[in-house]
């Protein structure tokens, strides 16, 4: 069974989550679909970083998921809103298939504190609605982006 492994971003983290934010495959289904530039990339991380371990709203944590060999496989971002958490994830293509998104979403419900979890994606993203869903989300506006949410575990 695939683990994952989750610690919150570090400075040293940002090539390997500039790979991500500058590939079109990974980043298609992100926001307009388009590259992060790398100035666009360097701005949002250092919010980020800028945020570890606070409860502020609106504010992301980005957290990176690796394998139990210690290889760098994915990145859960994770924002507090007024009555919910908003997560996001991303993995890196060398990964796909292999089980990581769901286990960065097992990692989201424990980190969520009894909050429920909401989560945006584009109708087309087939692979990540069927991890939304096997995670326990449902579907609760059907615009697109879809928009999921999962109770928290009692």
């Amino acid at each position: 069974m695939t683990e994952v492994r989750l610690r919150p971003a570090v400075r040293s983290d940002a090539e390997f989550l500039f790979s991500m934010a500058s590939d079109i495959e990974v980043v298609r289904w992100v926001g307009d679909g388009t590259v992060w530039s790398r100035t666009y990339f360097d701005r949002r991380f250092a919010q980020a970083l800028d945020a570890t371990g606070s409860p502020e709203p609106d504010v992301p944590r980005w957290f990176i998921g690796t394998s139990e060999q210690s290889l760098r496989v994915g990145l859960l971002s994770m924002t507090r809103r007024s009555d919910h958490l908003e997560v996001g994830y991303w993995v890196h293509p060398h990964h796909w298939g292999l089980g990581y998104a769901g286990k960065l979403l097992v990692h989201a419900q424990e980190l969520a504190a009894g909050l429920p979890l909401a989560a945006q994606v584009y109708r087309a993203n087939a692979a990540s609605r069927r991890v939304l869903e096997r995670a326990g989300f449902a579907l609760v506006d059907d615009g697109d982006p879809l928009t999921y949410r999962r109770r928290p575990i009692p």
